[in-house]
C-alpha cells in the first residue's frame, strides 16, 4: 500500500486549489467574452444610429438597442458569473490584472443587480427615442418636441438612481455611472475654487481680446476640411487599421471593441477652428482606446478608470497640443496651402491669437479655453437642481438662459444655441458634463508634468511630431486601462490631489503672453 507524507499531501492541496482557481478564472473570462460580445454589438449599433442610419429606421433601432441592453444585463446579474466572482474574490493570489479585473467586474456587477431588468429595458429605450427626438428638434429649435422625451428619460433616471441607492444626494448615483468614487460635494468644492478663479482671469483676458480676427470668420470649402482633418488624424498617431473617422451631427468617439475605435467629425464651412479641434479632441478619446495593453485586451479592465480620466486626454491634445504655440505654427503651412485665398496674409502669429481666441460663446463645442468650463458649470448647476427636485425639466429653459447670461453674461436667442445645443441629455447621461472640467483639471495637471519629464516637445510639435507625447501618455495613462481608480491613477502620475490650479496657472501664462497682461 503506498502512502503519501503529511508535506506531499500539503503540496497537492494546494496545487488542487491553484488548478481550482485557475479553472474558475477560464470560466469567469469566458463570461466576460459573452458580455463584450453584446455590448460590443449595442456600441455598433449606437454608432450607426448617430452616423449612418436612415431615418425610418430608429423605431425597430431603438427596440433591437432595448433588447441588447437587457441581454447584457441578464448576463451580468447572472447568478453564476455572481458565484465565480465570489470564488475569486477570495483568492488572495490574484496576480494585479485577474485581481483588478475582479474588482471592477464586481462593481459593475453589483450595480446591476440592484436595477431591474425591465427598468434597463425602458432606459435604453426612452434614450434612443430621447436621441432620436433631440435629432429632430435641435434643427427646429423647437423645445417642446423634445420635452416630453427628457421627462421620461429624468424620471426613469431618479428611479434607476433610487434603486442604485444612494447616502448624500440622488446625483451621486448618476455621477458614479462615469465617475466613480466622486460625489456631488466634492464636485462642488472643485467647480467653487475653478469657477472663482476662472471669473475674473475670464474678465481681464475678454476685456483683451478684442474683435474676432477676420480668418475666423471666412468660408472655408467642406472637402478640403475633410482632407485636412483625416490627415490630421493620422499625423496624431491614429492607427487607422485600428479604427475609422465618420461624420455624425455631433463628434464622438466610442470603444467598440478591441482594435476597433471609432470617431466622427462634423464639419462647418463657417467654422473652420470647429472642425479642427474637435478632431484633436476626439482623436485624443480614439487614441485612448487603442492605447490599452494587449494583456488586458478583452477584459473590463481594458477601459479608463473614469470619463474624467478619458476627457483628460482629448482636452490635453486640444488644448495643450492643438492650441499650443508650437503646433499652431505647424498647422499654418498646411492649411495655407489648401486656403490660399482666406488665409495667405494671415502670419503664424495671427494664427495663433486666432486659434486662441476668447469670447463670449453660445455654445459649448466652439468654446475656447478661457469660457469652455464656464459652460460646464452651468449644465452641472442645472442637473443638480433637476436631480435635487428643484427645477422641472419644462422649466429647463428659462434656467438655462439665465445661467448663460449669469456665467457668461450673454442669452441665447433661441432653443437650438441654447438647451438644445448638447446631445447628452437625450441619451440620459446626466452626471457626465463634469467630467469634461475634470479632465481639464487632469490634462493641465498631466502636461505640467510632462513638461517636467520630459523636458518639453515644443520643438517636435513644431515639425507635426506628437510621437514624444503619446509615449509619455502610453506610459503613464493608457498602459494603465482601469487597474487603477481615477483618483489613484493621477496621485500615482501627480503625486498629490487634482486641484484647479495647474489649468489657471496655464491660462494665466498663456493670456499673459498673448495679450502682455499682467496678471
Amino acid at each position: 500500500m503506498h502512502t503519501i507524507n503529511t508535506f506531499t499531501l500539503s503540496i497537492m492541496r494546494r496545487l488542487g486549489k491553484v488548478l481550482g482557481m485557475e479553472h474558475t478564472w477560464d470560466r469567469l473570462v469566458a463570461k466576460i467574452r459573452e458580455l463584450n460580445d453584446i455590448n460590443s454589438a449595442y456600441a455598433l449599433l449606437e454608432w450607426d444610429q448617430a452616423s449612418f442610419m436612415p431615418p425610418k429606421g430608429s423605431e425597430a433601432r431603438v427596440t433591437a438597442m432595448g433588447t441588447m441592453a437587457r441581454l447584457a444585463h441578464e448576463r451580468l446579474t447572472d447568478p453564476e458569473l455572481g458565484d465565480l466572482i465570489a470564488q475569486l474574490s477570495e483568492d488572495g493570489s490574484l496576480d494585479q490584472i485577474k485581481a483588478a479585473t475582479v474588482r471592477v467586474l464586481k462593481r459593475e456587477r453589483d450595480k446591476a443587480t440592484k436595477v431591474p431588468a425591465k427598468l434597463v429595458t425602458e432606459l435604453k429605450e426612452a434614450e434612443r427615442r430621447g436621441y432620436q427626438a433631440w435629432v429632430e428638434a435641435r434643427p427646429s429649435s423647437d423645445f417642446s418636441l423634445f420635452r416630453p422625451f427628457l421627462e421620461t428619460t429624468v424620471r426613469l433616471k431618479k428611479q434607476e438612481a433610487d434603486a442604485l441607492g444612494w447616502e448624500t444626494e440622488r446625483y451621486d448615483a448618476c455621477l458614479d455611472h462615469f465617475e466613480p468614487d466622486m460625489t456631488a460635494r466634492e464636485l462642488e468644492v472643485l467647480f467653487r475654487g475653478l469657477t472663482d478663479g476662472l471669473q475674473p482671469l475670464a474678465a481681464t483676458i475678454l476685456d483683451a481680446a478684442g474683435d474676432k480676427p477676420a480668418f475666423l470668420k471666412e468660408t472655408y470649402e467642406s472637402k478640403k476640411q475633410i482632407d485636412f482633418c483625416n490627415a490630421l488624424v493620422d499625423r496624431l498617431g491614429f492607427d487607422r487599421a485600428g479604427g475609422r473617422l465618420d461624420f455624425s451631427p455631433h463628434p464622438f468617439t466610442i470603444h467598440v471593441g478591441h482594435g476597433d475605435v471609432r470617431q466622427t467629425l462634423k464639419v462647418d464651412e463657417g467654422d473652420l477652428m470647429m472642425s479642427i479641434y474637435a478632431v484633436i479632441h476626439e482623436t485624443g478619446h480614439a487614441l485612448y482606446d487603442q492605447g490599452f495593453p494587449e494583456e488586458l485586451a478583452g477584459l473590463p479592465i481594458a477601459d479608463a478608470p473614469s470619463m474624467g480620466m478619458h476627457e483628460s486626454q482629448s482636452r490635453l491634445y486640444e488644448n495643450h497640443v492643438g492650441r499650443s504655440r508650437a503646433f499652431s505654427d505647424h498647422l499654418v503651412p498646411g492649411l495655407k496651402d489648401l486656403f490660399e485665398i482666406q488665409l495667405g496674409g494671415v502670419d503664424p502669429d495671427e494664427f495663433y491669437r486666432g486659434v486662441n481666441h476668447p469670447e463670449r460663446s453660445l455654445i459649448r463645442v466652439q468654446a475656447d479655453e478661457v469660457t469652455y468650463n464656464l459652460h460646464i458649470a452651468l449644465r452641472f448647476e442645472l442637473e443638480l437642481a433637476l436631480f435635487r427636485d428643484e427645477l422641472d425639466v419644462a422649466d429647463l429653459p428659462d434656467a438655462w438662459d439665465a445661467g448663460m447670461e449669469k456665467h457668461l453674461g450673454i442669452r441665447p436667442q433661441n432653443h437650438s444655441e441654447g438647451v438644445l445645443q448638447d446631445m447628452h441629455w437625450s441619451e440620459g447621461y446626466f452626471g457626465y458634463f463634469p467630467t469634461y472640467s475634470l479632465g481639464t483639471l487632469y490634462a493641465a495637471a498631466f502636461h505640467e508634468k510632462m513638461v517636467a519629464d520630459t523636458g518639453g516637445v515644443d520643438d517636435d510639435l513644431r515639425r507635426g511630431d506628437a510621437s514624444r507625447v503619446l509615449a509619455w501618455l502610453r506610459d503613464n495613462v493608457h498602459s494603465k486601462g482601469y487597474l487603477f481608480t481615477a483618483k489613484e491613477l493621477a496621485a500615482g502620475i501627480l503625486g498629490e490631489e487634482l486641484t484647479p490650479e495647474p489649468f489657471l496657472n496655464h491660462i494665466r501664462s498663456k493670456y499673459s503672453e498673448i495679450y502682455s497682461l499682467s496678471i
